[in-house]
């Protein structure tokens, strides 16, 4: 009767069609009554759905609200109706991120109450400066200042030394990373981790970089490493914590995302979700008060930060951003996927999927000052991405170990 997502697959379902893995392997022909062996096996091969007799997806989303109060669903659909008002439901992939949401919100109520919902950020009133002209600065121009301001540590030019180096081998970097100890730490706890789930335990950096490898280590040390560029941001601005927070959330569901789609780097996009909104804290340092004044906007009129900045500045943080890891030489692909992920005309796959990311972090939990509003991805956005809305349930499951473990691996 209908296609349901393999969380939802249960013992005793009649499959109505045959139960086919993304490499075209049959697995089990239409008619069969599942067991949980043959769940077990469908997911292990990468079976995200599957069509059974007698439900769909409504369905089911149905009977799971029929578990909550009347009271507990009024309340979250009030608060989704703000929190949603820029999402475009229709789209596929944004109905499955609301649905998944709204239950994930109703449990919160009915364990905690209303008052456990995530409350809104505080803004304070702001006017842009008189003397401020639109156009006498630019991203480039702002970027030119911070990187007088702002210089990464030693070790991130030693390891952006051995990945450039095409004679460079795993003991050369595990030379470089090992002697940095705190940043050996951070690596180490990450490898060990939900983010990576290995079976035994890695005791060394040189274990990890046989494991991971040389470029995929340095990828991750090279983003662990921008965050020290940037301390001492006045917290009038953001609080640096929860900024971290969400740079983290959209780093693990860029990675999360890219494990569905081929010839993509994972590592990469965990640092480009990392990294994605760094133009911000340019913008916080260097124009502080038309940054505050931006924030504020956005909030009054319930628009796109980005949307704002444009109209404001004639920038955005994207583009700053972008600007800066180019000129402090990070991979081209990188930069592309923090320039772009805002401006998504001219589709870059990695790119759509750190913007994906990015809203699915603000969506989830994990949302940055004036970010409190859940962005839309457009349908042709996540369409090139080419996977199944069904990924979405698993991928937030595995998100929420991941966030907490890279967050304490950060900053303790």
């Amino acid at each position: 009767m209908g296609l349901i997502y393999i969380d939802d697959l249960k013992p005793g379902m009649k499959l109505e069609h045959d139960l086919i893995c993304p490499n075209g392997r049959f697995l089990l022909s239409s008619g069969s009554i599942l067991e949980d062996k043959h769940i077990r096996i469908a997911r292990s091969w990468g079976i995200t759905e599957a069509h059974v007799v007698g439900l769909d997806r409504e369905t089911l989303n149905l009977e799971a609200q029929a578990g909550f109060s009347e009271e507990t669903i009024t309340a979250v659909d009030t608060y989704m109706e703000q929190l949603y008002r820029y999402a475009d439901t229709t789209v596929p992939a944004m109905g499955e991120i609301h649905r998944i949401n709204k239950l994930i919100l109703c449990r919160l109520v009915e364990a905690k109450g209303t008052e456990a919902l995530p409350k809104p950020p505080s803004i304070m009133e702001s006017m842009l400066p008189k003397n401020f002209v639109k156009g006498a600065v630019t991203a480039d121009s702002i970027v030119e200042k911070e990187v007088g301001l702002a210089s990464f540590p030693d070790v991130y030019y030693k390891i952006k030394d051995v990945l450039s180096n095409p004679t460079s081998s795993a003991s050369h970097m595990a030379d470089v990373v090992e002697k940095d100890t705190s940043l050996s730490a951070k690596l180490l706890k990450i490898v060990n981790s939900a983010f990576y789930s290995f079976p035994s335990r890695i005791d060394s950096i040189r274990r990890a970089i046989t494991i991971i490898g040389t470029k995929e280590l340095g990828t991750l040390a090279v983003g662990i490493s921008a965050i020290e560029a940037f301390k001492g941001i006045p917290m009038e601005f953001t609080n640096m914590r929860k900024f971290w927070r969400h740079s983290i959330a959209c780093g693990v569901f860029a990675r999360l995302l890219g494990t569905h789609i081929d010839e993509v780097s994972t590592e990469r996009l965990f640092v480009s979700g990392l990294m994605h909104d760094i133009g911000r804290l340019v913008i916080f340092r260097t124009l502080p008060e038309e940054s505050a004044y931006t924030l504020f906007l956005s909030y009054k009129l319930h628009k796109p930060l980005a949307d704002i900045e444009y109209e404001v500045l004639g920038f955005d943080h994207a583009d700053v951003g972008g600007a800066l890891l180019e000129k402090w030489k990070f991979p081209a692909q990188l930069v592309k996927n923090v320039r772009f992920h805002h401006c998504l005309k001219n589709i870059h796959v990695e790119a759509s999927i750190t913007s994906a990311a990015d809203c699915m972090a603000i969506a989830f939990g994990s949302p940055v000052t004036s970010s409190y509003i859940v962005p839309s991805i457009p349908k042709d956005v996540w369409d090139a991405l080419g996977i199944s809305t069904s990924v979405i349930t698993n991928v937030v499951t595995q998100s929420e170990r991941q966030i907490d473990e890279i967050e304490d691996a950060f900053f303790g």
